[in-house]
């Protein structure tokens, strides 16, 4: 009994992580339908450095 109700409960963790992930793939899709390319291009540019400069800094502390 004790499985089962814990198969249960993760198939329902699985199915509400599904659904978030398409809600949010909704959101963004309609973010980005909405918003011109430069400034969705600003946006991905800031992200990325963001993302290139704790590469960066992590590599330096490793040497």
């Amino acid at each position: 009994m004790k499985q089962n109700s814990i198969l249960t409960g993760l198939k329902e963790a699985k199915e509400l992580n599904l659904r978030n992930n398409l809600e949010y793939i909704d959101a963004y899709s309609d973010y980005i339908k909405k918003t011109d390319n430069k400034t969705w291009s600003r946006g991905q540019k800031r992200f990325l450095d963001i993302l290139y400069a704790k590469k960066r800094r992590s590599r330096k502390i490793q040497l």
